[in-house]
């Protein structure tokens, strides 16, 4: 006979425990994909782009679906932020300052996917790729009046992340 658990797991624990395993997801199945295929390596590598692209393409349907703002770059970076902290999980960890005009900068000082592509021993370079077609997907789901650009990558052995939103 099997003991029931007398205990719930908290919502924020069961939170935290699926993002973690989302998050390592995609570099498991990479590993699996590589170590299956190694000469395809290049076609492993744009379809995991495509798949972060669609991704962060549904960040406007969902944006849409919860309410949130996107009509500046301050909302778009917030929306941007919080969908996708719900996505990655509470690791993700950023902080938003406003710029000249209608700009604003992301800094990500903690990071899920920098974190597993160490883990992984996941190409950092690879990585950031697909962290940029995520995010630039995103940004034009959600207000396709804005783009984001990236000037540092914690993959790359940058201390942080740092992103920019502004009009096109």
């Amino acid at each position: 006979m099997v003991q029931q658990l007398q205990r719930e797991i908290p919502a924020e624990k069961r939170w935290d425990i699926a993002t973690r395993c989302s998050d390592m997801m995609p570099f498991v199945y990479s590993q699996a994909f590589r170590k299956i295929a190694p000469e395809r390596q290049e076609e492993i590598n744009k379809a995991e782009t495509e798949i972060w692209r669609e991704f962060g393409k549904r960040q406007g349907d969902i944006a849409k679906s919860i309410g949130y703002p996107v009509s500046s770059a301050t909302e778009v970076a917030k929306t941007f932020n919080e969908i996708s902290r719900t996505i990655l999980g509470p690791q993700l960890q950023c902080r938003i300052t406003q710029e000249k005009g209608d700009s604003v900068t992301i800094i990500t000082e903690q990071c899920p996917m920098a974190t597993n592509t160490e883990r992984f021993g996941a190409e950092a370079r690879h990585t950031c790729e697909l962290c940029n077609a995520y995010g630039k997907a995103s940004i034009e789901s959600l207000n396709p009046k804005y783009h984001i650009s990236s000037e540092r990558h914690m993959c790359m052995g940058d201390s942080s992340c740092q992103m920019t939103i502004k009009k096109t």
